[in-house]
């Protein structure tokens, strides 16, 4: 059986808000109150409604075995996955900064990654969803009650998302002024542009492994009901 890609579940947030706080992988994340308080201020009454309709979500036609489908898109997370860190990891070499140098060319370039990075998970994260509905019940059932949470969800991390170009600005003009004091720092005028790349792609990576979190999670139920499968 094809490996699920290497996505450490459970870190991945944690390491995203790490890298939010000060830019620093070794900031400590500020406590939150607990999932389920936060996750039951984003359901209204017609979440609800549409939750109650996913649970009770039944099949009209008989499934079929769709463990060959759940093997090609596991490979095609991998390789999306492989692709776009491929492609994070020359993030700035796109950029000319030209003589006044600013963070907005570098800010639209990492949007632009953000976009693909966002437009990929989701593509992969519906397909799957397709797949699981026309598997069998069970599955089918997961893959509403998916949709639901993804639908409800959208706004709230759209906007969680959208901050972090905030963040990248902010350090952008950190490290910029930085510079002029660069004994105090250990930056020299030359390397300060690179570590703000440096954090900036390590922000893409966060993001990536976040977004594609539930595309694996969905992928290991669908192996695990093929397995468990008579």
């Amino acid at each position: 059986m094809t490996q699920l890609a290497p996505v450490q579940s459970g870190s991945t947030h944690a390491r995203l808000l790490q890298l939010l706080a000060t830019g620093e992988p070794s900031s400590k994340p500020e406590k939150l109150p607990c999932f389920a308080e936060r996750l039951s201020r984003l359901f209204g009454l017609g979440d609800t409604m549409s939750l109650d309709a996913a649970t009770a979500f039944r099949r009209r036609q008989p499934g079929m075995n769709q463990g060959p489908v759940f093997e090609q898109l596991t490979k095609e997370l991998i390789n999306t996955r492989r692709a776009l860190r491929r492609k994070i990891s020359r993030y700035g070499e796109e950029v000319e900064p030209g003589d006044d140098l600013t963070s907005e060319p570098y800010l639209n370039a990492w949007l632009v990654h953000q976009r693909k990075v966002a437009a990929s998970s989701r593509q992969l994260r519906d397909k799957v969803r397709k797949a699981m509905k026309e598997h069998d019940q069970d599955l089918a059932r997961l893959a509403e009650l998916d949709s639901v949470f993804d639908h409800t969800m959208a706004s709230y991390t759209g906007q969680c998302f959208s901050h972090v170009s905030k963040v990248l600005e902010q350090r952008f003009q950190t490290l910029q002024t930085s510079s002029d004091s660069s004994h105090e720092t250990g930056f020299t005028p030359d390397d300060w542009l690179h570590r703000y790349c440096e954090d900036a792609q390590n922000l893409l990576l966060a993001e990536l492994d976040v977004r594609l979190e539930p595309v694996l999670g969905l992928l290991e139920a669908c192996h695990n009901e093929v397995n468990d499968s008579p």
